[in-house]
């Protein structure tokens, strides 16, 4: 092997080793969040919030909370939506006591919340996720780290029978922020699993529309 071989040979050496080390990388925000609810998930119930117009508007942010040893609260929220789309949203987080009530009256202001019993809260989000599942939609990438706050809780220990859709059939409501795309694809979906005339959807540019078009 001449030098300038053996030179040559000797980068790319370097240069497998360097790309090995990169693989090695500290653990994403996501992995972190998954570790932080191993000992989240045991911490004592906070409480439970819904918003009190869920079930006539279906969908709104569901708050589940714990309190930790700290003083601090830890916080799963979700945005259900109950006629199609199942958790569009939903994200884990840890804060002071103040900054989770600075959080809450921000959307008290347009959302009244109310209290839910631990297992119905589980069972609602999760039969949301199951509905929406059978229409062939997942739920938010974050929702499998965040829904791990329900902990022991279980959901089976809920008598209450939660309904999905909107008068028997999917609903989709296309918000006002989701592209022409997005509506297309979903539309486009929910035909394929039940066929044209099966399903409602409304596109909106005012969030007010939504109330009017369900009264």
């Amino acid at each position: 092997m001449t030098k300038p071989e053996t030179r040559y040979q000797k980068y790319l050496a370097r240069k497998r080793q360097k790309q090995q080390g990169q693989k090695a990388t500290p653990a994403p925000p996501r992995a972190a969040m998954a570790w932080q609810m191993r000992w989240v998930a045991h911490a004592p119930i906070h409480e439970c919030l819904v918003p009190a117009v869920l079930f006539e508007q279906g969908l709104g942010n569901l708050v589940f909370s714990r309190s930790l040893p700290d003083g601090r609260i830890a916080l799963s929220v979700f945005l259900l939506d109950m006629f199609c789309l199942g958790v569009k949203n939903a994200f884990f987080t840890i804060t002071t006591k103040p900054q989770y009530a600075e959080r809450l009256s921000g959307w008290s202001t347009s959302e009244r919340l109310e209290a839910m019993h631990p297992a119905c809260f589980r069972k609602l989000v999760e039969g949301g996720v199951a509905y929406a599942g059978e229409l062939g939609f997942n739920p938010h990438a974050d929702y499998l780290v965040a829904r791990q706050i329900f902990g022991d809780v279980d959901a089976v220990a809920c008598p209450t029978h939660f309904e999905y859709g909107h008068e028997g059939k999917p609903f989709y409501i296309a918000g006002p922020h989701d592209t022409a795309t997005q509506v297309q694809t979903i539309v486009n979906q929910l035909e394929r699993r039940l066929g044209t005339g099966n399903f409602d959807y409304l596109v909106m540019t005012d969030p007010s529309e939504l109330g009017e078009w369900i009264r």
